[in-house]
């Protein structure tokens, strides 16, 4: 992306990673307005980004510094709540939402490391080497991180499905 990008351009790129990346991590009430914060501190930083760093990353750090300021300032935990999570409209895919809110219920059993990690190496498609620069870690760490966060989910999950299917 151009030093000189027009607003409009860095927010219709970068939008999509960001809002996803922030819409797990902040209250529903929050999360677009976050999102457009963070887009703003990423533009007004262009000029000063180094050209060698990947914007993607980048901003996902930019990112994380914001949120981690913006739960400061509002003095609140950050946490997944199921109020957040709409409730399913047609009957026929009610098998899928059970899914998708047992797996909401299973990461939020997990360390915000691990979920973290999780997103951006397994949802997002960063490498281990991005993960590391993004979380200010080293690569190492990122892989064993990766692999405790895949083990404790596996565990949980599975260990929920045993019981009944459902997530406690």
């Amino acid at each position: 992306m151009e030093v000189n990008s027009s607003f409009d351009e860095t927010y219709e790129r970068l939008f999509p990673l960001i809002y996803r990346f922030v819409s797990i991590r902040v209250p529903k009430a929050d999360v677009e307005d976050v999102t457009a914060e963070i887009i703003v501190k990423v533009w007004r930083g262009l000029p000063n980004m180094e050209q060698r760093t990947a914007l993607k990353s980048w901003s996902l750090k930019i990112a994380s510094h914001h949120i981690a300021d913006y739960y400061r300032s509002n003095k609140r935990t950050p946490m997944m709540t199921l109020e957040d999570t709409p409730l399913p409209q047609p009957p026929d895919q009610s098998e899928s939402w059970a899914t998708l809110l047992s797996v909401k219920e299973t990461l939020a059993k997990l360390s915000p490391q691990q979920v973290n990690v999780i997103q951006l190496r397994l949802i997002e498609g960063f490498s281990a080497v991005e993960v590391a620069e993004i979380l200010g870690t080293t690569q190492q760490a990122v892989d064993s991180l990766l692999y405790r966060a895949k083990k404790g989910f596996r565990k949980i999950y599975q260990g929920n499905l045993d019981r009944g299917g459902r997530v406690r």
